[in-house]
């Protein structure tokens, strides 16, 4: 820091002293110092002048005022009320615990959620502690560069008065006007002005500065001296009281006893202020406890004041102040500060004031000088000198022991050179201190007025000469001041690498001075003065011995020396002192005797120590001495390994140039077989065969281990001097050890007896070696055998080769050892050179391993070999290549060599004969070298090789071959010499045949013939073959050719195909003729046949002129005919088909035309009728339809006409054979066809022929057609009908008897009613009547019809006399005004076609010029003729029929009524009951008119009742205007009542009243349907339910007019207003489209919520139903809206779920600030776990908030969430996925994830196994983790949670609360939690852990998977136990499990079979 820091031996000493008021050991420390600021220098006295020239207001601050303002620095800070915020503003922002400028004020709020900032203007902001402007209170009038609107007081006071605001913010300006404001925040953040307050009555000169008492609610404030009289002292001073009041005038001056009393300064005072100026307030400030104010004054005056009373307790001036013209030393010491010397006494002043305790304040000047002084006696408690600081720093209250302080350090930029200055311009140079008595301030006031006068005349004479601006740099800095402990400032001393005041310190307090020496041995390099210097001085002797143990030097003398130092201090002596407990603990024994000589030291030495080892009780040692004993054995061994690298890197003096500390680090720790394994890894040589001789103890038992970890790739020949070796020692054949050597003497603590004392159980260091090769444990021994060594040898060079792939460093390791007499290498050895010919001569596939060498037979090595050998340099080869391995085999097995060859030759003779033709042609009699020599062999092979070869394309090279053999009687015969000659003579023979069947096309091996010759299948096969591929080829061949083939076919036959016949030659030839497809082939086939049976053959001398001398058989050669015709005619695709020609033609070549072959050709002819039938059909389907019957079914069906061609059918069916041989059957069934095809078309006659024609014959089965013809009703020849009847019962079954009967005697009688004479064709109507119901005709006459209406005559009569008036229906229609005039009749002329809607009156023709606008329909007198004939039935059955005559009424009603509306009147009018016109008027779709005409009946039926008028004449009742009738007969009913009226009239006025209200809501729907929104009129006007529906969707609507319908609608049909106002509000939140606000508004300004709230369990349920569902999650502000409905409306109790409308209500404004992006609805869901919800949004800025939030959300099962809960999910989030503050991004490296770590431990709490658990035991952490990285942070995990277990443990003991105790036995279980996991992380590096993860099986990885996750828990275990149980696994690898589980499991695998038996068991029931 840049000002003077005063050291500690001032407060060390006042702390002792012991005086009355004890003195604070304080430090200082920077919390914060931001980057410097760079602005151009302003004079001071420019500024003042600016000020008070250009202000424009008449108002004038005090100019001490301004003085001292304008030296205070330009940024503030402000301290909330508890502590823990600070606020700091700054020149360009504002930021939380950041500062601001000269003229502005910053306060917070007392909850410290609000800062209010108010700049020099009078503008206040309010921001929130996130940063976020709230909002902004402008000031309504200023002037620039006023600064009487400058904020003097700034303060939050509470308000409670209403839960709309928050707090109370009073802006008070320096002009005394005070406004206060109501402030809110949140949803509705806002503010509104309160009221306001005017202090310048009380001070004419403004105000200074406001404080605020919360305890008295008093506001103080101060401001200028007053020289009134009669005025008590405080207010003579400028410091009031003034109560805050609920009420006007708000605020009310409290007055002493003085002001009461009136007490007078008296006139010495007054006239003091006149004359020396006048004095006020600058600032002031109360003390914790409300019970002092401190008040510093314009003229550096101070001032103290009690509370309430404002009665003085203290006043200093300023020269009464202790050291306030105290300068800061530094000032005399920097050129820029030296002139501040000059103007000292303007720094004098007090420039802050605050508290640090109830009886000291904190006391900051313009000079930068700080103190902490008595209220009593202005003592400076920090000591003899005040604390300094850069010029006017502000202070903050005292907290915790400690306060903050602003300053700013201002640097001057260097100043240009002379040279670099333009011309007019004068430095602004700084005069140097010994100038000073020159400048006098007069002069410098003279300037200032000069400078004065310019700015006020612009007068050049006064202008100041131009200075250049200077750059100023301001550095601004917060510091705190701390009191502190003699400890702590003795460790901050240490930290500040102070150690001259730190060992001061120690030995004035009696600290430990080890500190020192330990820090600054750290922070030294080590050498022997670092040694002397320090390490020699450090009294601790575990501490001197671990950093021996643990710091490496940097150079290798260092090391040595440091190590040596270590032993010297472990020597007996220590041991011997340890053991009396005389070394208190301290390191001892070391004795520095460089005087001495190294011959006389050695020898005393020795002496010495002899005596002392005869001292010691080895086997008494205390745990002291061991650990002693334990570090001189590991100094010993550090000293070894520093020996052992030194040797590595080439000696002592290249160990000095090339010593690396790092790699000796690790090295002296790491294990030394590891070493070893490193530097076998490495390929160093050299090392390794160091470590071997130093270390030979430890490393030669894993000798060949070692060795088998060298690269494959280096050469053996590179380490082969560290190859084991035998040799042969009497006899004995044995391996020679390795010379093995030390460095040093054995020390007294390597005695093997004292080792296992101190170090009883020696540690497996080799274990690791075999954990990933288990298969190299069988060569760990200290003696190696020559058994192990040759299979060590064996398999390294198997290793080699397959790792490496480099053969010749494997066949170097065998010849290496071979060297070596090491035995059995010889079989690898010749494995390995063939290997390496194959790979490095032959070109062989590079991938090729000795492995797989290994595996071939040695066939396949054969043929490898030879495999890329060229054509031509093949025989070379087989010389070069073949014979040495043939070589090699014979060795390894005599007679192997021969068999291998043959083999080989066969196997290639398979492919190709090419390649065993070259070998064959090297071995002929004649060759002098000969690749074989042997000539039976050679014949043997040659055969062999011929018959094995598969082509049929090497005739030729069979030939070549065949010459290679000797002749019959060449060279020397053996036995089977001759047997060789036969074989090659019938090889020639099948030769002959090969090339037969090559010269015509049909290529076959020679194998094949040597196989087929002697199976006579085989040979038919072949030669039918032959003879079909002849007869194939195109063109086709001559006569000529097919002669000579069967020439050949009988070479063949005769030489070869001797298992063949001739006969069966020449049929296979004759067939494949008949087949070939030609004539002039079937023609010759012919000649080679017996055509019929008289056939003979020819004589031998006519055969010899051209003819076949043979000829096949009679009986063959029709079979051979029918055949082929038969497959030319399936073949063929219709009847002229080429096919069908050679079929006819085929069948023709037998003359005697046989049976068989004429039913071919009937088949052939039938086509041809087929054809003309018009059926398409294949030849093929013909011949296999089953059923031929078909096909003259299918041929009758084709044309209608078909039928008629019986004789063209009758010989269709002949010629298919329809029926077998049965003509009489066939000729039946074709009739029946052609009957049953007639009477389908109605030719009665031609189905009487055929019918007579089949009774005839006789045939019976045709009964049934002749039924069907007897019973044809337009068949009139009623004689044959009977004929057909009678032979239909004659042959029909007896089943059918009785229908046949029924029908005869039907037509019996209709041949009887010829006769029957027609007594009523004259009448007037005839009505048919279908046969479905009677066959007779009836008749009525016109006078019957009318006998039968006579009962309704005169109703229908009167009833037609109303018509007489046209505009009866017009009138009518305007009944009750549905559609107003014209529109109805637009509706009318809309409609066109039929009236079914009955929107036009329908009437009879003859009435048309009567009604306007009518409907006018066809005259139908079939209704009336079916009434007439129904009665007439039911007179003729004399009412045993009785004839239904109401039903028919009504439907001739309902027919009449779009037609004839009045006939349809007048049906009704005539129905027996009158309430069944009903029927007809629901039947009829709703319309105007049908609805009026249904009032318009009941109406007369209503009048008819009560005034009947049944007379004889026309009653007017009928020509009474409808709309009159129905109005009078309505309002008569309506006025009466139901009470009187019979039930009969009752009923009707109840239809009437019914369709009244039915025809008005057609209106209604009417109205409806013109709005255009889809209503279904007919439907509104009769369902209930549907008008119901409408109505509310109606209310679903923006349209003013269309929401006003729907009202009125609503209160017309008695909907509840509730369910409108309902559904309505359930549009606006779902369909509207509108926003909240919107909403909000509308439902407003409609005033819904009056109605709603009157059911609020029904708007809640209505609300979750159908609102709440379709609100999005994350509409925080629609969600906020719609709890805040619920509560507003009561609707809280009904309410099921865990949060009510009220905590919505509050998280939702919370989470809107702090986590725009949730999804509260899944948040709140009881199925979804809010934890889920909340990580996605979760971030280090809003972590806090939201968990505060916690206790209110509550979980699935009902609980509600902790913070805890809420950290530990973030926390697995930051640590996977980053931060965008804490962790940049998501960590990816082992180092980044345990710095994620480290972040996330400063957040753990108790539920830190859950985050433990979820980094080290999930799928994520097991796939993305090393098990060591999981191992860190668990033990991490585990120190961190010892320490909070040890803080709660202190604290409970310190508060000692009760609950201390469960919250330590969670803590207790949690830690017992992370050592389980730590302990079951260990033995993931178990063998058997490793080989299950590393494993190629699928399955054991997965075991090894679920063991990681496990955590050894037992039920997971056990779960894996019985799985790998079920699975098959073995019990050795079950038992393995069970035992690398940490803890006690209790499970035996007796057990995990037992629970796996009985799942089976469960399984299988």
């Amino acid at each position: 820091m840049a000002a003077a820091r005063r050291s500690w031996e001032e407060e060390a000493a006042a702390d002792v002293s012991g005086e009355e008021e004890e003195n604070i050991l304080y430090d200082l420390l920077i919390n914060t110092e931001w980057p410097p600021e760079t602005e151009v220098q302003v004079s001071p006295a420019l500024f003042l002048l600016q000020y008070i020239w250009y202000s424009p207001a008449k108002f004038s601050l005090p100019a001490g005022l301004v003085r001292l303002v304008s030296k205070q620095i330009n940024w503030h800070l402000v301290l909330s009320s508890n502590g823990k915020l600070l606020a700091v503003v700054q020149d360009q922002c504002v930021e939380i615990r950041d500062p601001n400028t000269q003229w502005r004020r910053v306060a917070w709020s007392h909850d410290c959620t609000l800062l209010a900032y108010a700049e020099s203007t009078g503008t206040v902001r309010v921001f929130d502690l996130m940063g976020s402007e709230l909002f902004v209170i402008s000031r309504a009038t200023s002037f620039p560069g006023d600064l009487s609107y400058a904020i003097a007081g700034l303060i939050f006071v509470e308000y409670k008065a209403s839960a709309q605001w928050s707090a109370e913010l009073l802006v008070i300006n320096y002009r005394g006007e005070l406004k206060s404001y109501l402030v809110s925040v949140g949803t509705n953040q806002s503010f509104q002005e309160s009221h306001s307050f005017n202090f310048s009555s009380h001070y004419v000169h403004g105000i200074t500065t406001v404080v605020y008492h919360l305890g008295h609610r008093l506001l103080l404030v101060g401001g200028c001296e007053t020289d009134e009289d009669g005025v008590s002292k405080a207010t003579s001073r400028g410091i009031s009281a003034w109560r805050v009041l609920s009420g006007s005038p708000y605020y009310k001056q409290v007055t002493s006893y003085e002001d009461d009393t009136g007490t007078s300064l008296g006139f010495l005072f007054t006239l003091f202020i006149k004359l020396v100026g006048q004095d006020g307030v600058f600032k002031m400030s109360l003390s914790p406890d409300g019970t002092l104010l401190a008040a510093i004054h314009f003229s550096g005056k101070l001032t103290i004041w009690g509370i309430p009373s404002l009665k003085q307790q203290g006043e200093w001036d300023q020269s009464d102040q202790p050291g306030y013209d105290e300068i800061n030393p530094d000032w005399r010491l920097s050129t820029e500060k030296r002139k501040k010397i000059k103007d000292k006494e303007s720094y004098y002043s007090l420039m802050d004031v605050n508290w640090w305790a109830e009886n000291a304040v904190i006391l900051a000047r313009c000079s930068g000088a700080l103190t902490v002084s008595s209220v009593k006696t202005l003592k400076n408690l920090l000591g003899k000198s005040c604390e300094w600081f850069e010029s006017s720093p502000q202070v903050t209250s005292a907290h915790d022991g400690g306060f903050l302080s602003l300053e700013c350090e201002i640097k001057l930029a260097p100043k240009r050179l002379r040279l670099e200055s333009r011309p007019g311009e004068e430095d602004e140079g700084e005069v140097d201190s010994d100038s000073d008595d020159v400048t006098s301030a007069k002069a410098r006031y003279f300037s200032y007025l000069k400078q004065g006068l310019y700015f006020v005349t612009e007068m050049e004479r006064f202008a100041p000469p131009r200075k250049r601006s200077r750059t100023i740099t301001k550095n601004y800095r917060l510091v705190s001041l701390r009191s502190t402990t003699p400890e702590e400032l003795y460790q901050r001393k240490i930290d500040n690498e102070e150690y001259g005041e730190a060992l001061s310190l120690a030995q004035a307090y009696g600290l430990d001075s080890d500190l020192v020496y330990q820090r600054q041995w750290r922070k030294s390099t080590v050498n022997i003065a670092s040694i002397q210097d320090y390490l020699s001085k450090i009294k601790k002797r575990s501490w001197v011995l671990h950093e021996c143990l643990e710091r490496v030097p940097e150079n290798v003398d260092a090391a040595k020396e440091l190590l040596q130092y270590g032993l010297k201090g472990t020597d007996l002596e220590a041991l011997i002192a340890i053991g009396k407990g005389e070394d208190d603990g301290r390191f001892v024994g070391i004795i520095f005797m460089y005087c001495v000589s190294a011959e006389n030291r050695k020898k005393r030495e020795a002496r010495k120590h002899q005596e002392l080892l005869l001292s010691v009780n080895f086997s008494k040692l205390t745990l002291e001495q061991k650990e002693l004993c334990r570090s001189r054995l590991k100094l010993l061994s550090y000293l070894d390994r520093l020996a052992t690298y030194e040797e590595i890197l080439g000696g002592p003096h290249a160990a000095e140039q090339r010593y690396d500390a790092e790699f000796f680090k690790k090295f002296r720790n790491q294990n030394i077989v590891l070493s070893a394994r490193t530097y076998a890894r490495e390929s160093n040589v050299r090392a390794l065969e160091i470590l071997f001789t130093y270390h030979g103890s430890d490393l030669l038992p894993h000798w060949l281990a070692i060795l088998s970890n060298f690269p494959e790739t280096t050469s053996p020949h590179e380490y082969s001097f560290l190859l084991p070796e035998a040799c042969c020692r009497h006899d004995v054949l044995m391996i020679l050890p390795w010379n093995e050597q030390k460095h040093r003497e054995e020390d007294w603590c390597e005695n093997p007896q004292c080792k296992m004392i101190f170090e009883p159980v020696l540690q497996d260091e080799d274990e690791f070696l075999y954990e990933t090769h288990p298969e190299l444990l069988k060569y760990r021994t200290t003696k190696l055998s020559i058994d192990l060594v040759s299979d060590w040898y064996w398999n390294r060079t198997q290793e080699i080769e397959n790792y490496a792939m480099q053969v010749d460093c494997a066949l170097s390791l065998v010849r290496l050892g071979m060297e070596r007499n090491i035995p059995g290498l010889q079989v690898l050895c010749d494995n390995l050179v063939t290997l390496e010919m194959l790979i490095y001569e032959t070109g062989c596939d590079l991938t090729l391993t000795l492995k797989d060498l290994q595996e071939m037979k040695d066939s396949e090595k054969l043929r490898l070999l030879m495999m890329n050998s060229s054509d031509e340099r093949y025989v070379k080869n087989i010389y070069q290549w073949m014979v040495p391995f043939l070589h090699r085999c014979e060795n390894q097995s005599p007679g192997l060599a021969n068999t291998l060859f043959r083999e080989y030759l066969v196997s290639l003779a398979k492919e190709d004969l090419k390649l065993p033709l070259k070998i064959f042609q090297n071995s002929k009699p004649d060759c002098q070298q000969k690749i074989i020599p042997d000539q039976d062999q050679l014949m043997s092979m040659a055969l062999e090789c011929i018959y094995s070869c598969g082509r049929d394309d090497q005739l030729s090279l069979c030939y070549d071959i065949l010459e290679c053999l000797p002749q019959r009687g060449y060279g020397p015969e053996t036995d089977i010499t001759k047997t060789l000659h036969d074989k090659v003579d019938e090889l020639e023979q099948i030769l002959s045949v090969s090339e037969i069947l090559e010269k015509h096309g049909l290529q076959k091996p020679v194998s094949f013939v040597k196989d087929t010759q002697n199976s006579p299948e085989q040979a038919v096969k072949l030669m039918i073959r032959l003879t079909r591929h002849t007869g194939r080829k195109q063109p086709p061949v001559s006569e000529m050719h097919w002669k000579g083939l069967l020439q050949d076919m009988l070479d063949m036959q005769q030489n070869v195909y001797t298992c063949l016949e001739p006969d069966t030659c020449y049929e296979i030839f004759t067939e494949s003729l008949l087949c070939s497809s030609h004539l002039e082939n079937i023609h010759l086939a012919g000649e080679m046949m017996h055509c019929s049976v008289w056939s003979v053959d020819p004589p031998v001398g006519v055969a010899s002129k051209g003819k076949p001398r043979y000829r096949v058989s009679y009986e063959k050669s029709i079979k051979l005919v029918l055949a082929a015709s038969r497959e030319y005619f399936n073949s063929s695709t219709s009847l002229t088909d080429s096919c069908m020609d050679l079929a006819r033609c085929c069948l023709q070549l037998i003359v005697d035309c046989p049976s068989a072959i004429q039913d071919e050709l009937d088949l052939i002819r039938a086509l041809s009728y087929l054809e003309e039938f018009g059926l398409t059909i294949l030849p093929l389907q013909v011949r296999l339809c089953s059923d031929r019957l078909s096909l003259i079914k299918d041929c009758i069906a084709q044309l209608p006409t078909n039928y008629k061609l019986s004789a063209k059918l009758l010989g269709l069916a002949d010629l298919l054979r329809v029926a077998g041989d049965d003509q009489t059957e066939r000729k039946g069934q074709v009739l029946i066809l052609l009957v049953e095809q007639a009477l389908h078309f109605q030719d009665y006659k031609a189905a009487s022929m055929h019918c007579q024609e089949l009774i005839a014959t006789g045939y019976s089965k045709s009964w049934e057609v002749c039924s069907q013809l007897g019973q044809s009703e337009g068949y009139h020849d009623l004689r044959t009908r009977q004929e057909l009847m009678a032979f239909a019962l004659t042959h029909c079954p007896p089943g059918a008897i009785e229908s046949l009967l029924a029908a005869n005697s039907s037509l019996q009688t209709q041949v009887g009613s010829i006769s029957v004479n027609f007594s009523y064709i004259s009448c007037e109507y005839l009505l048919f009547i279908p046969s479905s119901q009677s066959a007779d005709l009836l008749y009525w006459t016109t006078a019957k019809t009318m006998k039968v209406l006579s009962n309704t005559t005169t109703t229908t009569k009167a009833m037609l006399h109303a018509v007489s008036d046209g505009q009866w229906w017009k009138r009518s229609l305007t009944y009750l005004r549905p559609l107003h005039g014209q529109e109805f009749e637009d509706v009318l002329k809309s409609s066109s076609g039929t009236n079914a809607a009955v929107e036009k009156q329908s009437c009879h023709p003859f009435y048309e010029s009567l009604i306007a606008d009518s409907y006018v329909a066809e005259v139908k007198s079939f209704a009336e003729v079916l009434l007439r004939t129904g009665k007439l039935a039911e007179t003729k059955s004399e009412g045993e029929d009785l004839f239904p005559a109401t039903e028919v009424l009504l439907q001739l009603a309902s027919d009449a009524l779009p037609n004839d509306m009045t006939l349809s009147l007048a049906y009704l009018l005539a129905l027996p009951q009158v309430v069944d016109a009903n029927k007809c008027f629901e039947k009829q779709s709703h319309s105007a008119l049908s609805l009026q005409l249904a009032s318009y009946y009941y109406s007369l039926q209503i009048y008819a009742h009560l005034a009947p008028c049944f007379k004889d004449k026309c009653h007017p009742l009928y020509r009474a205007d409808p709309k009159e009738l129905i109005k009078m007969v309505t309002k008569h009913v309506s006025q009466c009542g139901y009470a009187d009226w019979p039930e009969e009239i009752a009923t009707l006025i109840k239809q009437l009243y019914y369709y009244n209200e039915r025809l008005l809501d057609f209106t209604q729907a009417q109205i409806l349907q013109g709005l255009g929104k889809g209503v279904d009129v007919q439907r509104f006007t009769a369902d209930g339910q549907y008008k119901r529906e409408t109505i509310l969707g109606l209310a679903k609507t923006l349209e003013e007019n269309v929401y006003n319908i729907a009202l009125s609608l609503a209160q017309r049909y008695s909907v509840p207003l509730w369910e409108v106002y309902m559904t309505h509000l359930e549009f606006l939140f779902t369909d509207s489209g509108l926003s909240t606000g919107e909403i909000e508004d509308r439902a407003q300004s409609l005033g819904l919520f009056e109605t709603l709230k009157t059911n609020p369990e029904a708007l809640h349920e209505h609300m979750a139903k159908y609102v709440y569902l379709g609100i999005e999650g994350i509409d925080h502000q629609r969600l906020l809206y719609y709890f805040t409905l619920l509560e507003n409306c009561g609707c809280s109790e009904f309410v099921k779920h865990a949060i009510k409308p009220e905590t919505h209500i509050r998280l939702l404004k919370k989470f809107k600030a702090v986590a725009p992006d949730l999804n509260y609805k899944k948040l709140t869901d009881e199925n979804v776990s809010p934890l889920g919800v909340l990580q996605p949004i979760l971030t280090s800025q809003n972590i806090l908030s939201i968990s505060k939030l916690a206790p209110k959300i509550p979980e699935k099962d009902g609980s509600m969430l902790s913070p805890s809960s809420v950290y530990t999910i973030w926390l697995q989030k930051l640590f996977w996925n980053g931060d965008r503050k804490l962790i940049k991004k998501a960590p990816e490296t082992i180092p980044e994830w345990l710095s994620a770590y480290d972040t996330c431990a400063k957040y753990f709490d108790r539920d830190i196994v859950t985050f433990i658990d979820d980094i080290t035991f999930s799928s994520k952490a097991v796939t993305k983790l090393s098990v060591d990285a999981r191992l860190e942070m668990t033990n991490k995990a585990i120190k961190a949670m010892q320490q909070i277990i040890e803080k709660s443990r202190k604290k409970s003991s310190e508060d000692g609360m009760d609950s201390a105790g469960s919250t330590l036995v969670t803590y207790e279980k949690a830690l017992n939690h992370l050592q389980q996991s730590l302990a079951h992380l260990e033995t993931l590096n178990h063998r058997f852990i490793t080989c299950l993860k590393n494993s190629d099986q699928e399955m054991l990885q997965k075991y090894g998977h679920l063991y990681d996750l496990s955590r050894s828990e037992k039920e997971k275990i056990h779960a894996q136990a019985v799985a790998m149980c079920i699975d098959g696994q073995p019990l050795d690898m079950i038992q393995q499990l069970l035992e690398v589980a940490v803890g006690d499991l209790e499970l035996s695998p007796r057990e995990i079979v037992q629970c796996a038996i009985n799942k089976i068991v469960f399984a299988l029931r």
